[in-house]
This record gives C-alpha cells, sequence and structure tokens, in this order.
C-alpha cells in the first residue's frame, strides 16, 4: 500500500497517520475506496451488522441465488429511459383546460350564430316591402357582416375544439403511459430492495457461527456480550467491535481506514493483526 497525504508518502500494510491532518474521508478517497463498501471504513459510526456481514460473505466469494435477479433489476433500472422533461400531470391539466374553453367558445359562437341568423331572417324578410329605408338598407348590411364574421369564428373555434380533444388525447396517453413507467420502475425497485435483503440476511447468517470468535479477537477491550441468538439481528454489543469483526472474517486484501477509538492505543500493525487486512489509522474525530 502506498498512500500520499501532506505531501509526504506512506508505505506499508499498517500506516499510522493519527497526528496528520488527515480525515477518513480524505483517506479513503485517496486509495480509491469504494464510497459503497461497508468495510472499507471503521469508525464510530459503523453499518448494520447483517450489512458488514454480507459483505464479509461477498468478499469471501459467497453468493446467493437472488444474484441472478438481482442482476436483473438492476440492469433493467440502469437501461430505463429516463422521464420526459416535460410534467404529464401539468400536460394533460393544460390540454384539459384548453379543451373546456375550446368547447366553450363553440357553444357561445353557436348561440351567436343561430341569433344572428334569425336576426338576418327578419331583416331580409323586409327587404321585398316597398319603402325600405336606407337605415334599415345599412342595417341588414351590417348584421350580414356580423354573421358572416360570427360564422367563420364557429368554424374556426370548432376547428380549435378538435386540435384539442385530440391533445387531450394525446396529453392522456402520455400520462397514462407515464404513470404505468414510474409504478414499473417502483415495483422493480421495490423487487431490488427486498431481493438484496434476503440476500443479505442470509449471506450475513452464513458467516454468524464465526462471527463471535472473530469478535473475541477484535474486541478483547470492548464491552463484553453474551454470545447468545441465532443471527446477526441478535447481536447487542458493542456495534464499533461487530463491525470490526467483520471486517476480520472478510479477510481484505484492500485496506481499511481506522477511525474509531476502540482502537486508539493500538499500534497500526496490532490493528493489521486484528482486522487481518491493511490498514490506516487516522485519529477519531
Amino acid at each position: 500500500m502506498r498512500i500520499r497525504i501532506g505531501g509526504e508518502v506512506h508505505h506499508g500494510d499498517a500506516v499510522d497517520l493519527r497526528g496528520v491532518d488527515a480525515d477518513a474521508t480524505a483517506v479513503r478517497e485517496t486509495l480509491d475506496l469504494a464510497a459503497d463498501d461497508p468495510l472499507a471504513t471503521v469508525s464510530a459510526t459503523p453499518p448494520a451488522l447483517s450489512v458488514a456481514l454480507a459483505a464479509a460473505a461477498r468478499e469471501r466469494g459467497h453468493d446467493h441465488p437472488n444474484d441472478a435477479e438481482i442482476e436483473r433489476l438492476r440492469a433493467a433500472l440502469a437501461t430505463t429511459e429516463p422521464p420526459d422533461s416535460s410534467d404529464p400531470a401539468v400536460d394533460l391539466a393544460t390540454a384539459r383546460r384548453r379543451a373546456a374553453e375550446a368547447g366553450s367558445d363553440v357553444a357561445r359562437l353557436r348561440e351567436r350564430v343561430a341569433t344572428l341568423r334569425g336576426r338576418l331572417r327578419e331583416r331580409r324578410g323586409g327587404d321585398a316591402e316597398p319603402g325600405t329605408s336606407a337605415g334599415e338598407a345599412e342595417s341588414l348590411a351590417e348584421v350580414e357582416s356580423a354573421f358572416e364574421a360570427a360564422t367563420r369564428a364557429l368554424t374556426e373555434a370548432e376547428t380549435e375544439r378538435v386540435a384539442a380533444r385530440q391533445a387531450l388525447s394525446r396529453a392522456t396517453e402520455r400520462a397514462r403511459r407515464a404513470r404505468d413507467a414510474s409504478e414499473r420502475e417502483r415495483s422493480r425497485r421495490d423487487a431490488l430492495a427486498n431481493r438484496r435483503r434476503e440476500a443479505r440476511a442470509a449471506l450475513a447468517r452464513e458467516l454468524w457461527d464465526e462471527f463471535w470468535t472473530a469478535f473475541d479477537a477484535v474486541a478483547a477491550d470492548a464491552p463484553a456480550t453474551d454470545h447468545v441468538g441465532d443471527d446477526p439481528t441478535a447481536f447487542d454489543g458493542d456495534p464499533v467491535a461487530g463491525h470490526a469483526a467483520a471486517v476480520r472474517l472478510a479477510r481484505r486484501d484492500d485496506p481499511v481506514v481506522v477511525s474509531a477509538p476502540l482502537f486508539d492505543d493500538e499500534a497500526a500493525a496490532t490493528v493489521r493483526d486484528r482486522l487481518r487486512a491493511p490498514v490506516v489509522l487516522v485519529s477519531a474525530p
């Protein structure tokens, strides 16, 4: 292991950086340790014991029947197309409003056209009578012009209503597809979480019989606990020591960044031997 911190390079499988200006996160990043690796850091805030033991089992080559399904679900989620940037619910509301307004416009204009048509009949009915005044003739022309304008407006409104209804149909279908896609993704995520949880519990139990020996090896000074229970959920001992025991069981080749008070009084080589892994010790926060 080679690590450069503060302009200095440190070598070996038991590096002590306590007293050096370096925190666990910076050291972990320097060592390029995966952010989601539950065994890469031993600190005062450990993960759940079942998570750590399952990771240790994985590191030792154990697998689980759920693995194929987990990979299938992960692949399906990874290839899910990103959602459209627009909100289908907003689009649908807009389309509904447009369709409603278009329908109202058509109804209003039909009523106006019908009214003007009646007025035209009245005016035209009087054209054949003698003595029609210029004012009456002008009134007839005005009604005809208003009727023609209202008829054109009605035609345009009916065209808009057809377009609005078509847009509403498309928006409704798009919203339905978005809901279906969201439901499928949610179902896959739930299924993936369940399969992972099942696999994690089973893998953790595979190392449970070995756990107590490892716990005693790493936690000589930890608060005593009874060796009871038939799975990791029964563990009620020191959580940091339990996590360290899981690291020991993993038999890691990758380094472990240690910032737990549990090992404050231990030399780096001693911690390395207890964890059975290369270690970098940093000061606990």
